[in-house]
Formats: structure tokens, C-alpha cells, sequence
């Protein structure tokens, strides 16, 4: 087999890999949309419980939107990358994928679409449309548009049951967009380089590593700006140069990462 990279062969192995892979996805989904389900249904039922003694305004329901959508997103990447080759770890079933006909490079491929695109545009589409259902079936039997007039007279009028897409975002958000990216990067090495345990010992491997970096971090900042004054600005003093340097960083070590599982993926022998 030629070890060039083939467009065909890439599309023939991720149609192969979605017999083994897909059940295992769908599985995982539903299991992501009982989550979603299970804190929509309970907030809701609060909310119309306290509404029929009139101790509900609706104003904060849906509050809790925001963090379940980026923590079990979070989660949800770090758990199906560090699954995707969690085969090579065991030696019967390693032997199987290392001698499937197709180049380390397409098999690398054929990761990043599965642990990526498609775990990351599912989990986006399955929040959005149950979000749609909820929030929908909630507008229907109410309102929660308050108008508040301050001192000034200045009228500000707030829907505080827009649905999720429609929501105002943090204005620096963009600048951490590339944190699925990075998780997905170090778990799916992390996946190829241990032979079992992937998950706890990646996760445990990063919180040391994140605790180092910012030990390490303070204590640079503390030497140089130690018996300094502050003459002029500074241009971490601006936030979004902090934020800028954040997202560059990420990039980078996204990269890398990537980089260093398709190296171990090349080198992985049974």
C-alpha cells in the first residue's frame, strides 16, 4: 500500500470508521441530550411551580444556559478524543488498526473529522434545536420582557427569554475559541501515547502542567517587576493585548500538540 496521501482512501475510511465509531457517537449524544433535557426540565418545572404562587418572574431562568453549554461542551470534546484511539492501548485490537489499509496521515485525518467536526457540529446542533424546543414551548405561555426606567430617563426594555443563538456574547469570546481545539489536541495525544487509563492520566498530566505554567508564570512576573516603578503604559495594561497573546499561545500549543500525536501515531507499533 502506498503510503502517499489518497483523497478516495480518506473518504472510504471515514465511511469505514463511522460502521465502528458511529453507534458508539449516536450513544453518546443521546446520552448528552438527557443531560440538556434533564436540566431544562428541572429549571422549568421550579420555574412553573413557583409561578402558581406567584414567586416567579422568569427573570434569571434560563441563566443556567451558559455554563452547561461550555462545561459538558468542554467535557464532551476531551471524552470522545481521548476514546478515538483508546484501541491501541489494547495489543489484539491494535493490531487491527495499524494494519488497516490506509497511511498514518489519513488515519490522523480521519480523527480530527470525528473528534472534531463532527463531535463538535452535533453537540452545537443538538443544544440549539432542544434549546429551540424549550424555549419556544416557554415564550408561549408568557412573557418576560421587563422595561426599566432609571433616574435619567433612560427606558431599557430586556427579553430574558431569548433563545441561545440569540444571545449577546462576551465581547473577548472569540479569543477562546481555539480551547476546544487545544483539548481535543492534548487528549487525542494523550489517547496515543498511554496504553491505558487515557482520559484520567491526560487530565492529570495537564492540571500539572497548568499548575507549573502558572507557578511558573507569577513567579517571572514577580522577579522582573520586583524594586521596578511603572514609567508610561504598559501593554498588558490593555485587556485585549492579554487576550490576543492568550489566543496566540493557544494556536500554538494547539499545533504542537497536534504535531507531536501524528509523530506518535507514525512511531505507534504494537
Amino acid at each position: 500500500m502506498s503510503n502517499v496521501f489518497n483523497v478516495n482512501r480518506l473518504c472510504a475510511l471515514i465511511r469505514r470508521q463511522w460502521i465502528s465509531v458511529g453507534r458508539i457517537y449516536l450513544m453518546s449524544l443521546i446520552i448528552i441530550a438527557g443531560v440538556f433535557i434533564a436540566f431544562y426540565s428541572f429549571y422549568f418545572s421550579r420555574y412553573f411551580e413557583e409561578l402558581k404562587f406567584g414567586n416567579a418572574t422568569g427573570e434569571y431562568l434560563l441563566n443556567f444556559r451558559v455554563p452547561l453549554f461550555f462545561i459538558l461542551g468542554l467535557f464532551f470534546i476531551t471524552v470522545v478524543s481521548s476514546s478515538y484511539f483508546s484501541d491501541l492501548g489494547q495489543k489484539t485490537k491494535a493490531i487491527f488498526e495499524l494494519m488497516m489499509p490506509a497511511s498514518r496521515l489519513e488515519k490522523f485525518l480521519a480523527a480530527i473529522f470525528y473528534t472534531v467536526i463532527v463531535s463538535l457540529g452535533a453537540y452545537f446542533l443538538l443544544f440549539y434545536l432542544i434549546d429551540l424546543a424549550f424555549v419556544s414551548y416557554l415564550r408561549s405561555t408568557g412573557s418576560s420582557i421587563i422595561t426599566k426606567t432609571y433616574s435619567t430617563g433612560e427606558t431599557v426594555i430586556t427579553d430574558h427569554w431569548l433563545y441561545f443563538f440569540k444571545l449577546e456574547k462576551w465581547k473577548y469570546l472569540h479569543y477562546l475559541y481555539f480551547l476546544p481545539f487545544l483539548l481535543n489536541a492534548l487528549f487525542l495525544l494523550g489517547s496515543i501515547a498511554y496504553k491505558n487509563f487515557q482520559y484520567i492520566k491526560t487530565a492529570i498530566t495537564m492540571i500539572i502542567y497548568i499548575a507549573i505554567w502558572m507557578i511558573s508564570f507569577i513567579y517571572v512576573m514577580k522577579l522582573t517587576t520586583k524594586d521596578t516603578i511603572q514609567v508610561g503604559g504598559n501593554a498588558f495594561q490593555n485587556e485585549i493585548h492579554v487576550f490576543q497573546l492568550i489566543m496566540a499561545i493557544g494556536i500554538i500549543l494547539t499545533l504542537v500538540f497536534w504535531g507531536l500525536a501524528f509523530l506518535r501515531l507514525k512511531e505507534k507499533e504494537v
